[in-house]
């Protein structure tokens, strides 16, 4: 009975640790695309409770006013379907640049190529250059990597089986890089890197797993990219230090309980 009693009383203690993540510590910009629909990393982040600041009015109108406690900046997936919103980012180049060079994180997966193969708002030490091509193979080059183990053990078979309408899980493969640390590869190309910066980091993928997880075509890729959707938080907010080990972690893990 005691057991039992403490059990709930730990549950009891991650909900109310689990529902106190930083307002001010994420900033994005999402867009529902003309081939998914939906905003869907803003759908994620209020099923999961995460608060954050919305700039996506703000760069529509021309800027990205990162206020002084923002140390996350996660793009949606297709955000760049948007010309307005693809145009503004490239001209706030400095302001992103500036952003990872003094401590922060960016997060960008799948753009559309058609909208925007070259990233042009990256450092001129980092290139990225996405294609058109779609796959379903995966290799991970970097198991021990935290994206593919907190709070949710990753392998490749995670990955296997993915689908929006007719895209797999690699969903315009990036085709070139400078400067970037390949964590992931599909059939040789790169699907997820990184590369650190000043005292920040840029993270891209060729992978949605926003659009995935709101969008997906099953519920196999809901769920997997529900899970890799938690790592991505918890790695993100940790490295910009915004204690996330202490919130975000303990919030999913209370979910698994039930």
């Amino acid at each position: 009975m005691l057991l039992r009693l403490f059990a709930w009383y730990c549950i009891l203690c991650l909900i109310i640790i689990g529902m106190t993540v930083d307002a001010a510590q994420i900033a994005i910009v999402d867009f529902a695309d003309e081939w998914t629909k939906v905003d869907a990393l803003r759908q994620t982040l209020d099923e999961f409770k995460v608060e954050y600041d919305d700039l996506t009015d703000s760069l529509e109108n021309g800027t990205l006013p990162f206020k002084a406690d923002n140390k996350i900046f996660l793009i949606g997936s297709m955000v760049t379907n948007n010309a307005t919103l693809h145009q503004n980012l490239d001209k706030n180049a400095n302001a992103i640049q500036d952003f990872v060079k003094k401590g922060g994180m960016v997060w960008e997966p799948t753009q559309a190529d058609q909208n925007e193969a070259n990233v042009d708002w990256l450092p001129p030490e980092l290139n990225c250059v996405r294609s058109d091509a779609d796959q379903k193979e995966v290799k991970i080059l970097k198991p021990d990597h935290q994206l593919f183990n907190e709070p949710n053990k990753m392998t490749e078979k995670t990955f296997e089986g993915w689908g929006h309408q007719g895209w797999p899980t690699v969903w315009e493969v990036i085709t070139s890089q400078k400067g970037f640390d390949v964590l992931m590869e599909s059939l040789g190309k790169p699907a997820i890197m990184e590369a650190n910066y000043g005292k920040g980091k840029f993270l891209m993928m060729a992978i949605a797993p926003d659009k995935y997880y709101i969008a997906g075509n099953d519920n196999h890729t809901k769920d997997m990219a529900k899970l890799f959707m938690e790592n991505l938080l918890l790695h993100v907010e940790e490295f910009a230090d915004v204690n996330a080990v202490g919130k975000l972690t303990t919030k999913w893990a209370h979910l698994k309980i039930w």
